[in-house]
């Protein structure tokens, strides 16, 4: 028998079967419209997010790099680094003084800084928003930002104009006057005047000086693991005082972001497949017997199968090319309009494209299309003509007889209560496991994803990153005790100051923090032990070149007293794992030891004395022991040589009549009370010495936070929602698919007696048991992998926590979802058709 080219014959066939079929069909080309949408989506939605996550970076640290090396370099540590293969930038920066005063104010926090042309041109400029005019040449010329300028009470001035500092620097006390040859604005640290390499040549410092010197590295990868930074560290020859460290983006907690990325986009994916493969699985059967009549009239299985793939191939093409149209279309007009509406401000919403997204949502849809259709295909071929007249789509197993309500007289009898709907809804459920698990994991994994996503945005939002210590709001800072002479330190915030704020209804706390000087003589053990730790980390000279000078002038080497109230050293106290009684405290027995990074141990300090006295009254000696330490930056706004120590505010009030308070922190009754702040500010303004004042404010740092981040945020909850919707359809699609299936089995019910109320009941309970069964899912496997992925992605150490409401917002949904969609699609059925129709249908 020779074999004849039919392929034209089929192909015309193909078209005529989907065209005789247009509401299957369209069904079925949604399904794959709706997968290739969703994946071109989530790469583009995911990439945008990575792509967000360096931005938001970028603009924190206030430039491009991965590494920085602190604690200084060395000429051969830049060649190792301009020449090492993982290095692709390396740019140097040095600070070159510090401002002291200008004639309108004598409480300054700007410094000078340098920096190279590769740190100006290439590292800094992603942060900066626009530059005027021009680096600085010469050694009295300034680029200076507007933030700059106003701290030193110069706000005004522009380019061109010249101003008169007094600045300090490795060799004194310095006034100047500068020309102001540039302006700039953007991210990072602004209260900086950059300088002239020249400038930062007569500073007296050199780029190996301790913490004046920073070099930033680009690499060429875009993570780094610990084997690679390890030896990265031991390339560079990182020295004892000198720290290589990474960024948050390169470090090898962004592979583990980038892995849990992708495996979202996997779960993603497989829910796309299960919703594909469910449609397609129903449409092809539910053709067989068609398949059949072609058979007795002479085609074969294999023109069959031809057939059938002819028709999703023509269905695939005309479904991807859909979901690519709508997958770009939402990625670059839909996108923007959902951040922007989410809250996002930033006029140009940046969404990462690459070709390779499309090659990716194309072949990851043709290939769920073509296993999608396997099964059917070969269903259809294989069946034999006799058998495929012969086939009914429908549930697997049949209407048991003790499963039908009878009715006697008008009345169910006992047989018939709750416990037999239940049992029926049971039966239905576990009629066909395969196809109630993949309602189950499609329904488990969207609330999976949804619960992950929605966790890892609120945890990582501006409202959690900015989070003070004590949850402070607000913290007024007195900066005349900035400066090293104690006479001329003003009491800022006296009495009638912190009066005005105790009074103040809208302020829930304050704290005020009290400092004294004082001296510390020299011992053995413990003051040896500090200082020797002290001295490697942080200064330039060993402690063997000092000690005879510390032993014979212990002033020289000053600390300080820090004095807090009863309920801040409650707070304290609860941090720490040794606890101190509470008397002792308060007495002045005990004390708590400032660490200040030096990695001490904890045991060769607990229970030591410490003996000091006040620098402007030797007499007033005191001794007190260490029970506690803590490392908390909060305490460091004055710090000495020796040990600073943590005391009660009473006791130093008892000791000194002379003790300042540093700072003030405060917390609204309301978080982010913006009027409140204005009124403590207006009070700060009222001030005859408000240009002494200096505070940190959550509500700013919270919108420099919310504008670094950009429309991360935003996107984040793109994902969710459209991670919500696929899972959706998958029900949708299913339990209507579920109840064609079985509408001879729910008509039978109904002719034999079954009322309205008790079909309710039983598609109610249905769809209870598909959520309850999706919540176990979720509270099970969902919550372990929500954990592990939390965990993978949460590169700041935020503290694991579920947010609530979304979550519970998101359970009402789904069980909504799982009693109504049944309900409406069964009543949409019997509008349709008549009982006696829908009986006779399956004959």
């Amino acid at each position: 028998m020779l074999k004849n080219n039919n392929s034209a014959a089929i192909t015309k066939m193909a078209k005529r079967s989907l065209a005789g079929n247009k509401r299957k069909n369209i069904v079925l080309i949604l399904a794959v419209m709706l997968s290739a949408f969703m994946l071109f989506t989530i790469l583009t939605v995911g990439g945008t997010w990575l792509h967000m996550q360096k931005v938001q970076e970028i603009h924190l640290q206030g430039g491009d790099y991965d590494a920085f090396l602190y604690g200084g370099f060395t000429e051969e540590q830049v060649q190792i680094s301009k020449n090492h293969p993982e290095v692709s930038e390396v740019g140097l920066e040095g600070m070159a003084g510090w401002g002291i005063k200008t004639e309108q104010d004598s409480t300054l926090h700007s410094v000078f800084m340098w920096a190279d042309e590769t740190q100006w041109e290439n590292i800094m400029k992603p942060a900066r928003e626009w530059v005027r005019g021009t680096y600085p040449q010469n050694v009295n010329e300034v680029m200076a930002t507007r933030e700059a300028l106003e701290d030193c009470g110069i706000g005004n001035l522009e380019i061109g104009d010249s101003f008169t500092i007094t600045y300090g620097d490795n060799l004194g006390e310095h006034t100047k006057e500068f020309l102001i040859t540039g302006l700039w604005e953007g991210y990072g640290d602004k209260k900086t005047f950059y300088v002239s390499k020249d400038f930062f040549d007569q500073s007296g410092y050199t780029f190996e000086d301790y913490g004046r010197a920073f070099m930033h590295l680009q690499l060429k990868r875009s993570f780094i693991t610990d084997k690679q930074y390890e030896r990265l560290e031991r390339d560079l020859k990182v020295g004892k005082k000198q720290k290589l460290l990474l960024t948050s983006t390169s470090s090898d907690a962004m592979i583990s972001l980038l892995l849990g990325l992708l495996g979202l986009i996997g779960v993603t994916c497989l829910s796309a497949y299960l919703l594909i493969y469910n449609i397609m699985y129903l449409s092809v059967s539910g053709n067989i017997r068609y398949y059949g009549l072609l058979q007795t009239i002479g085609m074969t299985p294999e023109q069959i199968k031809q057939m059938v793939k002819k028709e999703m191939q023509f269905v695939g093409g005309i479904g991807i090319g859909a979901g690519l149209l709508s997958g770009i279309l939402t990625s670059f007009a839909l996108i923007p309009f959902i951040v922007k509406v989410l809250g996002v401000r930033e006029k140009n919403i940046e969404i990462a494209f690459h070709p390779l997204f499309i090659c990716l949502s194309v072949f990851f849809a043709a290939i769920t299309v073509k296993i999608g259709s396997r099964r059917p295909v070969r269903m259809a071929s294989m069946s034999s003509p006799i058998e495929a007249l012969g086939y009914r789509r429908s549930n697997k197993g049949s209407v048991r007889a003790r499963a039908l309500p009878v009715y006697i007289k008008g009345k169910v009898c006992k047989s018939v209560r709750f416990s037999l709907i239940w049992r029926l809804a049971g039966e239905r459920v576990c009629r066909d496991k395969k196809k109630t698990a993949m309602v189950v994991c499609s329904l488990g994994i969207s609330l999976s994803v949804f619960l992950c996503m929605v966790t890892l945005i609120e945890s990582h939002g501006a409202r959690t990153i900015v989070s003070n210590y004590m949850e402070t709001d607000l913290v007024v800072k007195n900066d005349t005790m900035q400066m090293r002479e104690k006479s001329k330190w003003k009491p800022l915030m006296d009495t009638s100051f912190i009066k005005k704020l105790e009074e103040d209804e809208a302020i829930q706390d304050i704290h005020p923090i009290l400092n004294e000087e004082i001296v510390i003589p020299w011992e053995a053990d413990f003051l040896e032990y500090w200082m020797s730790n002290f001295y490697d980390m942080w200064m330039e000279d060993s402690y063997e070149d000092i000690k005879e000078d510390y032993q014979k002038h212990p002033e020289k080497y000053y600390s300080f007293l820090v004095g807090v109230d009863r309920e801040e050293f409650r707070y304290i106290n609860s941090s720490m794992e040794n606890k101190i009684k509470e008397a002792d405290f308060l007495e002045g027995k005990a004390c708590i030891l400032y660490e200040n990074a030096l990695g001490l141990d904890f045991k060769r300090v607990k229970g030591k004395q410490v003996s000091y006295y006040l620098s402007d009254d030797p007499d007033k000696s005191c001794q007190m022991t260490i029970q506690g330490m803590v490392n908390e930056s909060y305490y460091a706004n004055l710090l000495g040589t020796t040990p600073t120590l943590i005391v009660s505010d009473t006791f130093l009030k008892g000791i000194s009549e002379n003790a300042y308070i540093s700072r003030v922190s405060i917390q609204y009754r309301q978080e982010y009370d913006k009027k409140a702040e204005e009124r403590i500010k207006g009070l700060i303004d009222a001030s005859k010495d408000k240009k002494d004042f200096s505070y940190s404010s959550k509500i700013e740092e919270l919108e420099r936070v919310k504008k670094a981040q950009g429309n991360m945020m935003g996107i984040g909850m793109a994902i969710v929602l459209l991670l919500a919707f696929i899972g959706i359809m998958n029900y949708i699609n299913t339990s209507i698919s579920n109840l064609q299936g079985s509408q001879m089995e729910l008509s039978v019910m109904e002719s034999i007696g079954m009322s309205q109320n008790q079909l309710r009941k039983l598609l109610f309970r249905e769809g209870c048991l598909y959520a309850g069964m999706a919540l176990i899912f979720t509270m099970t496997i969902g919550l372990a992998v929500t954990y592990f992925l939390y965990r993978s992605m949460n590169y700041r150490r935020i503290a694991f926590q579920i947010p609530v409401l979304p979550i519970l917002a998101a359970v009402f949904v789904v069980l909504l979802l799982c009693i109504m969609v049944p309900w409406a699609a069964y009543r949409q059925m019997e509008r349709r058709e008549s009982l006696v129709e829908r009986i006779r249908g399956f004959e």
